[in-house]
């Protein structure tokens, strides 16, 4: 099915001859440092990155006839930017990151960038005929403006403007480099599910039977409905992580799902989380995680000839008592892998009643949440023997005293209740007289407004979640440290520490949180919002300045406090050098502890008198034009995004 597809999209996007060998935007040995659709957080990659063995400057080309019908300068993002469409191909082509543009339109781009007195701020769309261009003309120069380091970002979009693979072009490097399965994952998706004897989500490794096929090497017992994931990743050799044009779930012989990476809107581009787990994904040695299944909610291309929930599985109802599945992957150079497994029926009696004697010693410390059930997880004493596994019925008690039977998992020293998604349960839940559920709050696709204790909020917009979700905005009891170090100085904190949760979930819409500084009246630009790690580091969150508080928004939970910033950036000299479009240079290093560095207030003077700066983010450089002679004053001076301002002068042979 994924040739047919590839081939219908082919004969619909692009009527060149099939014979007709590409012409590549780069004349060097073709070696790509990213993939098309690669999972990028939030988001899709919508091209990808060629790169141009760490130069600048090299020719890039047209890849067929047809015209400039946008042109972009940005000091971000795309920097120098150039849109070709491309009719003969049906096809416009976006160049990113580049350095120059060429011929009429470099003097068309110079002669703006004059009158405005900028070096960036271009956003043009033309016609067919102000600037025409030639199969393998060149058109501009390679750079790494906008975002580094130097490569060629290469899109190509049908006329709605929507990412195409160019491999469906014809844009296939030779790739022998083989992909890799890392882990296989079961995923419950039913109340109460059990996996291998737990109602959470498990990750199986698997064994390497040959270069192409794995083989999952246990026999996974599952009760309930389920939804499998695969941990796959590519390469070029180089180290970079790639994605893979397709994969596809059989069942017993019977394919269940396929997804084709090949074309996608930028309206979809968000929908990215749920083709790739974004937890799963950002641990290190996982590879991209692949969603083998289909939400409803799904509407990208990928999949898009499968209804909802195809994919999932129910061991014992829909399918056999042992349900063999096959996974199939395969890289843009025509590679392909496979991996097998088979999942067993194992039917679980509840009916059992777990006695107060069994429940004795057990403390419970969290809980977490799977789309349809929320588990609360307890652990036994170091002094009491471990119970034998067993399965049954626990009497829990809600805030309003009523009671309930609610399936449980006992083993060794760890217990798991499977509560149900119902407001009943918001207030918190017991055993006997022992909590074991803090209060949260039942919060569905409606949404809702979070003040759970004075100081923050959060609100949860209408389909802000697909699935009801038990949320917690807390004060954290664990005392905030001061950022920073004792050599650059310290950010002082002016709030708790604040745990949004679940933090393991993703939203399907930005939730907005609000917190407030403690005791505080001094300038509110100084205050920033951090994200605080597990190990209680700090990293700049972003917010905005609302009625004396502080909100951001977010798609996932995390804890976050406020520090103020009084500490200003640090400058320092590093060297001559020279900038393609500035000339001569003096180049300075610049850092910041709090939140971060605002590039563009940079001002200088050499010799007394003003100067031209620049500067480049990534290098984390401020360039300042060095006129002729052989000895200058340089003054240079640089504020923060909190307003805090730092000079250095020095006079520089």
């Amino acid at each position: 099915m994924k040739y047919l597809c590839c081939l219908l999209l082919v004969l619909s996007f692009c009527t060149a001859s099939a014979a007709e060998p590409v012409v590549w935007p780069l004349k060097i040995d073709i070696s790509q440092s990213s993939s098309f659709a690669e999972f990028r957080g939030m988001r899709l990659h919508a091209g990808i990155d060629l790169r141009t063995q760490r130069k600048t400057g090299l020719p890039v080309v047209a890849i067929a006839d047809g015209f400039v019908s946008r042109v972009g300068v940005q000091f971000r993002g795309y920097g120098y930017a150039l849109y070709i469409d491309h009719p003969g191909i049906n096809a416009r082509v976006v160049y990113g990151h580049l350095q120059d543009f060429q011929g009429p339109l470099k003097d068309y781009v110079d002669a703006k960038l004059k009158k405005m007195g900028s070096r960036h701020g271009i956003n043009d769309f033309f016609g067919a005929d102000r600037f025409p261009v030639k199969k393998g003309q060149v058109i501009a120069l390679s750079g790494e403006s906008g975002s580094g380091p130097p490569h060629v970002h290469f899109e190509m979009r049908n006329f709605s403007d929507e990412p195409m693979a160019p491999a469906l072009f014809g844009y296939r490097p030779v790739d022998r480099i083989i992909p890799s399965f890392h882990h296989f994952y079961i995923e419950p998706m039913s109340h109460a599910c059990v996996i291998d004897g737990s109602f959470l989500p498990k990750r199986y490794s698997l064994e390497k039977k040959s270069a192409t096929a794995y083989k999952l090497a246990p026999l996974p017992g599952v009760s309930g409905k389920i939804g499998l994931q695969a941990g796959i990743s590519d390469t070029n050799g180089d180290g970079n992580r790639y994605g893979v044009e397709n994969v596809s779930l059989e069942l017993n012989g019977k394919q269940l799902l396929e997804r084709v990476f090949q074309r996608y809107s930028y309206e979809q581009s968000r929908q990215s989380t749920w083709v790739y787990d974004y937890f799963k994904s950002n641990q290190k040695g996982t590879g991209y995680v692949y969603t083998l299944f289909k939400w409803p909610f799904d509407t990208l291309y990928f999949a898009s000839g499968y209804p909802a929930w195809s994919g999932l599985l129910e061991p014992g109802v829909s399918d056999p008592a042992c349900a063999e599945f096959v996974v199939n992957a395969e890289d843009y150079g025509g590679n392909r892998i496979s991996a097998a497994g088979a999942i067993v029926y194992q039917s679980v009696d509840f009916s059992a009643i777990i006695g107060d004697e069994d429940l004795v010693g057990l403390e419970f410390s969290h809980f977490e949440q799977t789309e349809h059930t929320l588990v609360a997880i307890g652990s036994m004493a170091k002094s009491k023997k471990p119970a034998a596994a067993l399965a049954g019925l626990v009497i829990c008690r809600d805030s309003s005293g009523a009671t309930a039977s609610l399936k449980a998992l006992l083993s060794g020293s760890r217990i798991e209740i499977a509560f149900p998604k119902e407001k009943r349960w918001q207030g918190g839940a017991w055993i006997g007289e022992t909590r074991i559920l803090a209060e949260s709050l039942l919060i569905d696709s409606a949404g809702a407004t979070m003040a759970m204790q004075p100081g923050a909020k959060a609100v949860f917009s209408s389909n802000s979640l697909h699935f009801p979700m038990f949320c917690s905005l807390t004060k954290s009891d664990q005392k905030v440290a001061s950022g920073g170090n004792a050599k650059r100085g310290y950010l002082r904190p002016l709030s708790a520490i604040w745990t949004l949760s679940p933090t393991d979930k993703i939203f399907d819409a930005e939730v907005k949180v609000t917190i407030n500084p403690e005791k505080y009246s001094g300038n509110m630009q100084k205050l920033g919002v951090y994200n605080v790690s597990d190990s209680g580091s700090y990293s700049h969150n972003g917010e905005k300045v609302e009625q004396g508080s502080l909100s951001f928004t977010t798609r996932a939970g995390g804890s976050y406090a406020i520090l103020e910033d009084l500490v200003a950036p640090t400058l320092s000299y590093s060297r001559k050098s020279s900038d393609y479009h500035l000339g001569p240079v003096y180049v300075f290093k610049v850092s910041d502890l709090g939140e971060g560095v605002d590039y563009l207030s940079a001002s200088a003077t050499v010799a007394g008198k003003k100067a031209e700066v620049y500067s480049d983010p990534d290098k984390s450089e401020i360039y300042v034009v060095r006129p002729k002679g052989s000895s200058h004053k340089v003054t240079l001076q640089v504020r923060d995004n909190a307003g805090n301002t730092d000079s250095i002068s020095r006079t520089i042979k």
